[in-house]
C-alpha cells in the first residue's frame, strides 16, 4: 500500500503529517508527502495563474507519475484543502487510484460557509471577528483564498 498525502492550506505544509512516520511504516504502508507549489519548502513562483484547481490537479498527477503510483496500490489522502484537492483528483483521475481518504473537510463550500457563519463565528471574540470580516470585505488575505476553476 502506498499513500500520497496532500496537506491543507493552500499554503500550509507537509509537517502536520510527520506523526504518520510513527505509524505507517509499522503497518507496512509506504507514504509520501511534499509541499504543494507555493507552500513552505516548495518552489515559490507566487504566480496567480498557477492558483487554479487544474494546475493543482496537474501537480498531483505529476507527483503520482514521478513516484510510480498507480491504481494497483495508490491511495490518495487529503486533509482540509488537500481533501478538496483529493476529491477533485479522484473525480478527474479515478483510473489512477485504488482508494481515497478524506480528512477534516466538508465536500460543500456553501455548507462550510454556513457552518462558519452560524457555528464558528458566534463563538469567536467579537473584536477579532470584526477585524477578520473587515479584512475579508477589503479583499485582504494572508493566504490564497480565491482559487478559480
Amino acid at each position: 500500500m502506498k499513500v500520497l498525502l496532500l496537506h491543507g492550506g493552500p499554503g500550509a505544509t507537509y509537517e502536520s503529517f510527520k506523526p504518520f512516520e510513527d505509524h505507517f511504516p509499522q503497518a507496512g504502508i509506504e507514504f509520501f508527502y511534499y509541499d504543494q507549489l507555493d507552500s513552505y519548502l516548495s518552489d515559490q513562483p507566487n504566480d496567480p495563474d498557477l492558483w487554479t484547481i487544474a494546475a493543482a490537479l496537474s501537480e498531483v498527477d505529476q507527483v503520482r507519475e514521478a513516484l510510480g503510483l498507480d491504481a494497483d496500490n495508490f491511495y490518495l489522502y487529503g486533509q482540509s484543502w488537500g481533501a478538496m484537492l483529493a476529491m477533485e483528483y479522484a473525480l478527474a483521475h479515478q483510473d489512477h487510484i485504488k482508494g481515497l481518504i478524506i480528512s477534516n473537510m466538508m465536500a460543500s463550500i456553501p455548507a462550510y460557509i454556513d457552518y462558519s457563519k452560524n457555528v464558528l463565528q458566534p463563538q469567536m471574540d467579537p473584536d477579532v471577528l470584526k477585524e477578520i470580516l473587515g479584512y475579508e470585505a477589503a479583499g485582504i488575505s494572508r493566504t490564497r483564498a480565491t482559487w478559480s476553476c
